[in-house]
């Protein structure tokens, strides 16, 4: 399902069975909580969300440019994209991550 600039959606609670999800932009999604199941999460420029916890299952997990501080959960994630986080510090939970993407913004 690609709900990717649906600027308006504010409750995904009832999509945790779905396969893939892109909800890129959508900056009004604070709580995805109930998403741990989605195969494939894409989440990049999503503002509002700031607690990925409850999504260490999900097997393809896009953060990119997300505000979030703590990845300590997602160790058990297969792909995991970082980029652009810039207030991540600490990522020594996520060795069993099979492929960590982390890009960084050049100046």
């Amino acid at each position: 399902m690609n709900f990717a600039y649906c600027h308006r959606i504010t409750d995904v609670s009832m999509l945790g069975n779905v396969h893939t999800l892109n909800l890129s932009s959508c900056r009004r999604i604070t709580d995805v909580s109930m998403l741990g199941n989605v195969h494939t999460l894409i989440f990049r420029r999503c503002s509002g969300i700031t607690d990925v916890s409850m999504l260490g299952n999900v097997h393809t997990l896009n953060l990119q440019w997300l505000r979030i501080t703590d990845v300590s959960m997602l160790g058990n994630v297969h792909t995991l994209d970082l980029s652009y986080c810039k207030n991540i510090i600490d990522v020594s939970m996520l060795g069993n991550v099979h492929t960590l993407i982390c890009r960084v913004v050049e100046k």
